[in-house]
């Protein structure tokens, strides 16, 4: 058997899991900054210990020459949500990008494990460039909800702690443990479209004190300076009542107030005197 060069080995699943955290996460933050609703409650990823591959590969009985053909978990990207009909969504973002191709789905929700075990994994192939030219690696995404993932951890590190061998008092407590978690995630989804509405008007709020603070700074710099406080003290008395229809408006009002002195700048063909009267 040819001696196995673990980094160069991995380094390329290692590139595949850093790419797609950044692209996921940019995925968020696009929801956010658009002011959508955002499935995404955050990002995980890693790549498998060369102890974990091993282990597998022992488990399967699969030679260490088939590893990347056979284990389809050696990259690894969580994606965790807040309800169980988020799941959907997000995996069907994913189908339809251009940059991963799905060649595999295990819909353990509807299908749970004997375990208790809820998730929705994909299996994609994704492509990496290296200084050696593209490399094509297989990536597992899983998608879960919070509660999903909890239950998870812990089953995990049981599994680690017993060797796979769960005694009997523990594996029953971990079922009545996943029917909780499962009822929990349907109480969520009945509160999901106030949770839903409640997350846009803070991503709505949050994106229109940024814009105000811009603003007022670009008025500063063209805009007499007690013309400037006087807003900026408006817009703090404003900010304190957290009357999302106040802020609204005054938001408005200063998008108009910087338009037309930067119209007036425009005309004049220079920056407008700066006075402190």
């Amino acid at each position: 058997m040819d001696i196995v060069m673990w980094h160069r080995l991995l380094y390329p699943y290692e590139q595949a899991v850093d790419e797609l955290m950044l692209k996921f996460n940019y995925m968020k933050k696009e929801y956010q900054v658009f002011g959508r609703y955002c499935p995404i409650e955050h990002v995980i990823g890693r790549v498998k210990s060369i102890t974990s591959i091993l282990d597998k590969l022992q488990r399967k009985n699969v030679p260490l020459e088939r590893v990347e053909q056979e284990i389809e978990d050696i990259a690894g990207i969580r994606i965790i949500c807040q309800f169980v009909e988020d799941i959907s969504r997000i995996a069907d973002v994913i189908s339809r990008r251009s940059d991963i191709e799905v060649v595999e789905i295990k819909d353990y929700i509807r299908n749970k494990k004997q375990s208790g075990y809820r998730s929705f994994h994909m299996v994609v192939k994704y492509v990496v460039n290296s200084l050696d030219g593209p490399r094509t690696v297989n990536v597992e995404i899983q998608i879960r909800t919070m509660a999903m993932d909890f239950w998870a951890t812990i089953e995990h590190s049981l599994q680690y702690k017993y060797k796979g061998e769960i005694p009997e008092h523990a594996d029953v407590r971990l079922s009545n443990a996943a029917n909780a978690v499962s009822a929990l995630d349907k109480v969520m989804s009945s509160v999901r479209e106030d949770v839903m509405d409640a997350q846009l008007s803070s991503q709505i709020r949050n994106q229109m004190v940024k814009d105000i603070a811009v603003t007022i700074e670009r008025l500063y710099r063209i805009t007499p300076k007690r013309e400037v406080e006087k807003i900026q003290d408006e817009f703090y008395q404003i900010y304190q009542t957290g009357n999302l229809d106040l802020l609204t408006r005054f938001y408005e009002q200063i998008q108009l107030i910087a338009e037309t002195y930067k119209a007036q700048v425009n005309e004049r063909g220079e920056g407008l005197k700066k006075t402190d009267d």
